[in-house]
């Protein structure tokens, strides 16, 4: 699965939500509830846990981007003299 760029989509409040609801998600991983599993006819399988870290690593760095407090690059202009 691919991360989502959908920067522009979110407020940072909706950015903090997401984040707390993949923490959550991660935390429930590890901790074995609901990996994969049959009940008759229908089947759930859990999302893999690498995905969710990149989840979480992904809305972590867009709070912080939404946040102001991401580093960016910066820029520099040179101008060459004779």
């Amino acid at each position: 699965m691919a991360i989502p760029n959908i920067v522009d989509g979110f407020t940072l409040a909706e950015a903090r939500e997401q984040l707390s609801l993949w923490k959550d998600c991660a935390r429930e991983i590890a901790n074995g509830q609901a990996k994969r599993y049959r009940i008759g006819t229908r089947e759930y399988e859990a999302l893999d846990l690498p995905y969710v870290y990149k989840m979480v690593k992904y809305f972590s760095g867009l709070v912080a981007k939404l946040n102001g407090s991401a580093r960016s690059a910066r820029v520099q202009v040179v101008v060459p003299r004779d």
